[in-house]
């Protein structure tokens, strides 16, 4: 179990009341309009600078980022540490950065958005919440609707019994219903994490006003530059090939230096192949009903997470081991990633027990004095105090110190356990 034992200057604050659950669509009092948007910003580039111009535009005057700490959601270790991309992201005109706890960052779509949007309505202030999407939001909502319809279920779960995989069992479920041209939305991978995001903001009775904004230039994993903008996906190919001049075409030109002293000072790049061994050092010591307590574990899929480990002697080797038609990789990178950690399935059904705040820009201050107003969870930049809140504050604070230990490990230039208690809040 990891100790917390350090303390510095803290913000710490939370309001007991009930959070309002009407549709928020103008300025407050003082003239404040919170708009909240999830993101990894592994690297922040040209689209997430576009996203936050086209919120503004749409009435938003101050924006709230819900950020991945150091894991994502690919079950790989960030490009770069979480205040690096903290710091870049309010260069980049962010005003404050929450963190999106671990279970949460590293989880399916579903778990992803759910995490985020608990965390904007636990603000009592976002008014907005922005997101980027293929498709209009009006489409986006007919896809939904379906997928919340009382036909969907028992037809899903006989697409789903003819071994494909959720994904297209799920899409075709929805041809059935609605049609190819509604499946089609559910193709896309911003359409998938806003489809989320809806149902989320459904289950938790959280009405904000919706800013959809269309997906400008390059496409999700594509190579190259379209529209002036790369895919944060091949910026990090680029960065990891030291190919700084050609990057810097696709990357803000205030986020550029960040990115190079990161690099320069040995904090990145951060490979998740820098972890390899203690992953699989520490999958070796867990036992086969341990494996069955993880996150999306089923129709026996830790027997064959157990004889991947007992055999893989690399990462790449166990991914090919559980992946399949029906468990593609980027379940098993999640799955691998659990076991290492230890989230288990009980934790991530939890709600946040925390707000933890990971950077404040010139305006974030603003946000923090009406949260103080508003919020109805803990809210700090301190992992201690917040780990004292309760017990799965605690346990989420226990597992966020953890997991920086490890991914310090994997820079070019480690660093000893405690730096998650022990580095400062970003404040520009």
């Amino acid at each position: 179990m990891y100790h917390l034992t350090y303390c510095h200057t803290i913000l710490y604050y939370y309001n007991k009341g009930e959070i309002a659950r009407k549709n928020l669509s103008g300025k407050g009092e003082d003239g404040v309009k919170v708009c909240a948007i999830t993101a990894e910003y592994n690297p922040f580039h040209k689209g997430h600078a576009y996203q936050l111009e086209q919120a503004r535009r749409a009435g938003a005057t101050h924006v709230i980022a819900v950020m991945s700490g150091n894991f994502v959601q690919r079950g790989v270790p960030a490009m770069m540490d979480k205040r690096v991309r903290t710091r870049a992201a309010i260069h980049g005109g962010v005003d404050l950065v929450l963190e999106l706890p671990l279970p949460y960052a590293t989880a399916s779509a579903e778990t992803f958005a759910y995490g985020a949007l608990a965390l904007m309505q636990a603000t009592g202030c976002v008014e907005m919440v922005s997101f980027g999407a293929e498709d209009p939001l009006s489409e986006i909502q007919k896809a939904l609707d379906v997928l919340l319809s009382k036909e969907f279920e028992p037809i899903f779960r006989l697409r789903l019994a003819g071994g494909g995989s959720y994904a297209a069992a799920r899409t075709q479920t929805v041809a059935d219903l609605a049609g190819e041209e509604t499946a089609a939305v559910l193709t896309h991978p911003n359409n998938i994490l806003a489809v989320e995001y809806l149902k989320a903001a459904h289950r938790l009775g959280f009405a904000p006003q919706w800013a959809a904004i269309p997906r400008k230039g390059s496409g999700h994993d594509q190579p190259g530059e379209t529209q002036g903008m790369m895919s944060a996906s091949y910026l990090r190919h680029l960065l990891e090939a030291g190919a700084w001049s050609e990057a810097q075409r696709g990357l803000l030109s205030v986020c550029l230096p960040i990115y190079q002293q990161a690099f320069v000072s040995g904090e990145a790049p951060v490979r998740l192949v820098g972890l390899e061994r203690n992953i699989l050092s520490v999958l070796r010591t867990r036992p086969l009903d341990w494996l069955a307590a993880l996150p999306d574990m089923s129709e026996g899929l830790e027997n064959r997470l157990y004889a991947g480990i007992r055999q893989a002697v690399s990462i790449v080797e166990l991914y090919q081991m559980v992946q399949s038609k029906r468990y593609p990789q980027s379940r098993a990178r999640r799955m691998v990633l659990h076991a290492f950690f230890g989230v288990t399935a009980a934790l991530q059904k939890k709600d946040p027990p925390y707000l933890r705040i990971l950077g404040i820009g010139p305006r974030g201050e603003e946000i923090l004095r009406k949260m103080k107003q508003t919020a109805i969870l803990p809210v700090s930049q301190s992992l201690l105090r917040l780990s004292n809140a309760s017990e799965d504050a605690r346990a989420f604070a226990q597992l966020e110190a953890s997991a920086t230990d490890q991914y310090v490990l994997g820079m070019p230039r480690p660093k000893p356990c405690g730096y998650e208690l022990t580095a400062p809040v970003v404040k520009e």
